[in-house]
């Protein structure tokens, strides 16, 4: 099963994770600062492999871009 893990937000020392799956069900969890990349910030797409979280740079990189364009898009809505 694949699923998409994205880091929502920091509460305190735990990160809350967006965790989606493939029938586009989402639920949350929860890790321990100290399991996570020193360097994870807010949404950044994540992949865990056994017990170690890595952040996904290609997909973070390309899922912000998207959200910008997304937002764009919306600003511009109705705009001459």
């Amino acid at each position: 099963m694949s699923e998409l893990y994205i880091l929502d937000r920091w509460e305190g020392d735990t990160a809350v994770i967006e965790v989606t799956d493939e029938m586009d069900c989402t639920h949350w969890q929860q890790a321990n600062r100290s399991e996570l990349p020193t360097d994870a910030r807010e949404g950044d797409v994540l992949l865990l492999s056994g017990q170690i979280w890595q952040v996904d740079r290609e997909a973070t990189a390309s899922r912000r871009e998207k959200l910008a364009r997304r937002l764009a898009r919306l600003k511009n809505r109705g705009n001459p």
